[in-house]
This record gives structure tokens, sequence and C-alpha cells, in this order.
């Protein structure tokens, strides 16, 4: 390999490539991956584009096709606790809203990464505090990874679904205690 990798792209590639970063600064995307050949450009902003390569080439299939877990929580390696598949599914009813509590819901149909890899901690675990712009999870759709981030400062009360569930429109993601 050279040691400019820019030498393998005319001027015409690189105004396409500067505009694809420009839509994507404007756009609620945070990954951009182009394929072609054998070679691709990934394009990702807060970190977003290692952090989706990682998980892209690790993901297992969604939970809903894994066999299910009878209890409702089980401990993480920190001691804190984690709502396992059936907790979660007893769970999607609606969540109620509450006074001083925000809920992040999931903005679109995909599937929910509630880790940045297999085996790795969770974004958030109950009681865990959060600042505005933390992630609490990654959404997937189409092969494409969105940073789920909290809108405010505040203490995570509920995970209401579990690493690698399909998520529906508004579907109630985290609970979160406004400081």
């Amino acid at each position: 390999m050279s040691n400019n990798i820019l030498n393998i792209f005319n001027g015409c590639d690189i105004e396409g490539i500067s505009a694809l970063i420009d839509r994507l600064e404007k756009s609620s995307f945070d990954y951009l991956k182009l394929e072609d050949d054998g070679f691709s450009v990934v394009i990702g902003k807060n970190g977003a584009g290692e952090v989706s390569e990682t998980v892209a080439a690790q993901a297992r299939p969604p939970a809903a096709e894994r066999a299910g877990i009878s209890d409702q929580t089980q401990a993480s390696e920190d001691g804190s606790s984690i709502m396992t598949q059936t907790a979660a599914a007893e769970n999607k009813a609606d969540v109620e809203e509450q006074e001083g509590v925000v809920i992040i819901r999931a903005p679109s149909q995909g599937l929910f990464f509630a880790q940045p890899e297999p085996g790795a901690q969770p974004y958030v675990t109950i009681g865990a505090e959060v600042k505005t712009g933390d992630t609490v999870g990654l959404m997937e759709i189409m092969k494409t990874y969105s940073a789920l981030t909290s809108p405010v400062d505040g203490t995570v009360i509920a995970v209401h679904v579990v690493n690698e569930e399909y998520l529906e429109p508004g579907q109630a993601l985290v609970s979160i205690k406004e400081k």
C-alpha cells in the first residue's frame, strides 16, 4: 500500500467524498460505508464508524431468534442487573410517562445493540449516571449503525430492551430520571 492512500483517488473522487462527508454531518446518521470491488470507504462521526465496524463484524443473530431466557434479570460482571429477553418481552407494552423521567424511544424499526461488541459491558445499566449526549445503545438499520444518545443528564432507572432485539418505531428503550 502506498504511503498516501488518497493517491488512488482522482479530483472528482475527492470532491464526491467531501460532499458525502458534508451531507453526513448535516444528517441524523452517524455512519456511512460504501463498498465496491473489494474496496470500501467508511465515514463516521463521533467515533461511530469504528464502533460500527466492530459490531458489524461480530454481530450475532437477533435475540428473537435465539433461545429464550426464563429469568427476569441476570447479574453482569460488575454486579449490576441486566434485564433478560423474557423480561424485556413482558415490558414491550408501552411504558407509562412519568414526571421527571425521560424515555428514549426507537426512532424507527431496526436492531438494538446494548454493547459495542459481543462480550463487552453494555453502554448503560440500571443505576448508571449519564450525561447529555452519552451513548445508551446502537441501532442498526440496513447495515448502518447510529448511536442512540441521552437527551438529558440523569440516572438510568430502566432498560426496556435487550441486546440484539428487533425494535418497532416508538418502542421504549431506556428510561432516565432527570437530575
